[in-house]
C-alpha cells in the first residue's frame, strides 16, 4: 500500500510496465491512476506517450473534476471514467486500464465469462459488459461509473477492460486473472467443450474462503 505521493506514482508506472509486459496492452495503449486513501487528488497517466518509457515525472496530478494540479503533459483522455470511479468508490485508490485482447475479444463475440476456474468462480463472478460508447468522453465515463459498484473489473465493449482495487497490485492483479480465464475459455470453445466448476462446488469455495 502507498503511503507517501512517491510511492503513489511509482506504483502507477510499474503498473503501466506490468501490463505491457504481459501483453496487455501496447506502449501508446492503456492508462493507470492512483491515490493516497480519502485523497481528492490522483496522478494519472499522460496522453500519448510510450507508456513503458514513463518517468514519475511524466504523471500528471489532478482533482476529481479534470483540473491539473501538478505536470506539464496533457491527462490521459480517459481521466473522466478515472474520477467518476474514485467519486463513486471510496475504497478505491488504483485504477487500470488495459486493452486485453482476449477478454476484449471474447466479448466482441458475445462469449460469457464463466466459472471454470477458481478465480474465475470467486473474483470473475459478476464482470458486467458497458455498451460501447466513445472513449474519452463523459458518456463512457457515466456507464462506467454506474457498472463499477460493487465489483473489481469492467469489460468496456469494443474497447478493453478496466480493473480497480484499494492498492495497485489489486486493481493489476484482477485484469491479469480477467485475461489468463479468458485465456482458457478461449481454448476451451475452440476444443468444442466448457466444463464449469458445479455451482455446489462453488458455495463449498466461497464458505472456504468465507465469501
Amino acid at each position: 500500500m502507498a503511503f507517501t505521493e512517491e510511492e503513489v506514482k511509482s506504483e502507477v508506472i510499474w503498473a503501466m510496465k506490468a501490463l505491457y509486459n504481459k501483453g496487455l496492452m501496447t506502449g501508446v495503449g492503456g492508462n493507470a491512476s492512483a491515490r493516497l486513501p480519502n485523497s481528492e487528488e490522483i496522478w494519472i497517466t499522460p496522453s500519448g506517450l510510450y507508456k513503458p518509457r514513463l518517468t514519475e515525472e511524466d504523471l500528471v496530478k489532478i482533482d476529481l473534476e479534470g483540473n491539473v494540479i501538478e505536470g506539464v503533459l496533457k491527462p490521459s483522455m480517459e481521466w473522466h471514467f478515472h474520477t467518476e470511479i474514485y467519486k463513486r468508490r471510496s475504497d478505491v485508490n488504483a485504477v487500470v486500464h488495459a486493452h486485453s485482447p482476449y477478454s476484449t475479444g471474447l466479448a466482441i463475440a458475445g462469449v460469457e465469462i464463466r466459472p471454470i476456474t477458481l478465480e474465475a468462480a470467486l473474483m470473475l463472478a459478476k464482470v458486467p459488459v458497458v455498451p460501447f460508447k466513445y472513449p474519452g468522453t463523459k458518456e463512457l465515463a457515466e456507464e462506467v461509473g454506474e457498472r463499477i459498484m460493487g465489483t473489481r473489473l469492467l469489460i468496456l465493449q469494443n474497447h478493453g477492460v478496466i480493473g480497480v482495487g484499494y492498492e495497485m497490485i489489486e486493481a493489476v492483479t484482477a485484469v491479469e486473472i480477467l485475461e489468463e480465464v479468458s485465456m482458457m475459455t478461449f481454448i476451451a470453445k475452440m476444443m468444442g467443450r466448457l466444463i464449469e466448476i458445479p455451482p455446489e462446488e462453488i458455495e463449498v469455495i466461497k464458505k472456504l474462503y468465507r465469501i
